[in-house]
């Protein structure tokens, strides 16, 4: 176990204030925020954080935050948020950010990042968002193969006609090759 600086532990509350904030102001619009932690944010992280998170732009975001320590009688340092901002989309707007940001299941707002960086999220985002979207239509599939699977059950329990049975069977029959043509480009 090393010695834990203080600086080291002055960053680590520092990061933990501003992750506080940011979880607050996405579940309470910022809402929870006091006077003190108005005071005492890392407006240049608390910038860059919000940044990283891909979702709202640069004003909206601010202005959030101005209102909200505005309404406790603080002024929040804009200029330090303007630049923490504009680090983090230099780490968000990666390829490897990209294809994290799909994979969660996330859509990216095209002019979210400033146009020379665009193109390299893009990069990742694209074939990631492409391979999710296919994963998702796998479980769309396969959920649907088994409530196919029910109804063929239940039809031939009534007692159906044939050509019904055989109607609900050629129905179930597509849906699986579907399904496998899906697994297929996914394997590749």
């Amino acid at each position: 176990m090393g010695v834990v600086t203080i600086a080291a532990m002055q960053a680590r509350s520092r990061f933990s204030r501003a992750l506080c904030l940011a979880a607050a102001a996405l579940l309470g619009g910022c809402a929870g925020m006091d006077a003190q932690e108005c005071r005492d944010t890392d407006w240049a992280y608390l910038g860059q954080l919000d940044a990283m998170d891909g979702r709202l732009d640069l004003s909206t975001r601010a202005r959030r935050h101005f209102k909200a320590c505005k309404d406790q009688g603080v002024q929040m340092d804009a200029r330090a948020y303007q630049q923490g901002w504009l680090r983090g989309l230099q780490d968000f707007c990666t390829p490897e950010s990209g294809k994290a940001y799909a994979e969660a299941g996330r859509k990216f707002q095209p002019g979210y990042c400033p146009a020379p960086l665009e193109a390299a999220f893009l990069q990742g985002y694209a074939p990631a968002r492409d391979r999710y979207q296919d994963r998702q239509s796998v479980l769309e599939l396969e959920r649907r193969i088994e409530a196919k699977k029910k109804e063929l059950r239940e039809a031939r329990d009534a007692k159906n006609s044939a050509g019904h049975i055989a109607y609900v069977q050629k129905d179930l029959r597509d849906l699986q090759l579907e399904l496998v043509q899906l697994r297929l480009k996914l394997a590749q």
